[in-house]
């Protein structure tokens, strides 16, 4: 029972994130666990959590800072100060305890705007730790994946989506500009074999064509003049291929 509660907490937190990504918010992971009980022997209910990058973390407190769901009081947005990880302010959007994605995207979004003023610092209850689990069960099932087979464990289908999510970025910013003048943007040498190398390891981990020609791309055009990027653009053909392919 709660290994499957961790399971589908884990996929209710994809389906947030999904979400999240789909409004360009830089997510990096998720995380879920079933009813456990802590160092001290507290018994501790479903808790899932949905994790940023540090340059999100650093425009807010420069410490930790994520969102938090627990089966008792939701989702929260959270953050520390930079002296300790302790939780310095908390904010919950108080809209139930399985809102949907929209709505915490909707919440995150007006955090980032005014931290102080979106949602409220008062923790809500929505269910007592530790009852009602074949409720809570049905509740976070319409969350489960349409393909179970392939995407069963939470952390499987939200690396697949993570990886399509940026894909898609990269490609909507290489062929949604294509008449946008030339940009002068001065490099030192290492700076831009910095920049290659970052994209030969982002290749190693995920292959990608767009990765690949990008940088093939950024590595011709290196020390050439601006219309070489009439010549080298390997990386935009590519895009509005996909673009075009159904």
């Amino acid at each position: 029972m709660s290994a499957e509660l961790a399971r589908r907490a884990g996929h209710y937190a994809v389906a947030v994130a999904e979400c999240l990504l789909e409004a360009d918010l830089p997510v990096t992971g998720i995380q879920s666990c079933g009813p456990w009980h802590d160092t001290d022997g507290a018994h501790l209910d479903v808790e899932a959590a949905i994790s940023f990058t540090q340059a999100f973390q650093d425009q807010h407190g420069g410490g930790d800072c994520g969102l938090h769901w627990a089966a008792t009081s939701s989702w929260c947005l959270y953050t520390a100060d930079k002296e300790d990880r302790y939780l310095s302010d908390v904010r919950w959007p108080g809209a139930g305890l399985l809102p949907e994605p929209r709505l915490v995207t909707a919440f995150v979004d007006a955090f980032r705007l005014d931290p102080g003023g979106a949602g409220s610092s008062e923790q809500p209850s929505y269910r007592q730790d530790g009852q009602d689990i074949p409720t809570l069960l049905d509740s976070l099932a319409p969350y489960l994946p349409a393909q179970p087979h392939l995407f069963e464990e939470p952390q499987i289908r939200f690396a697949d989506l993570h990886r399509r999510a940026y894909e898609n970025r990269v490609r909507q910013a290489l062929v949604s500009h294509t008449s946008d003048p030339l940009t002068h943007l001065h490099l030192r040498q290492g700076e831009l074999t910095a920049l290659l190398h970052l994209l030969e390891y982002a290749e190693s981990s995920n292959p990608s064509a767009l990765n690949r020609l990008l940088a093939a791309d950024l590595g011709a055009r290196a020390g050439r003049p601006p219309e070489a990027a009439e010549t080298y653009k390997g990386a935009l053909q590519e895009a509005n291929h996909r673009r075009q392919t159904p």
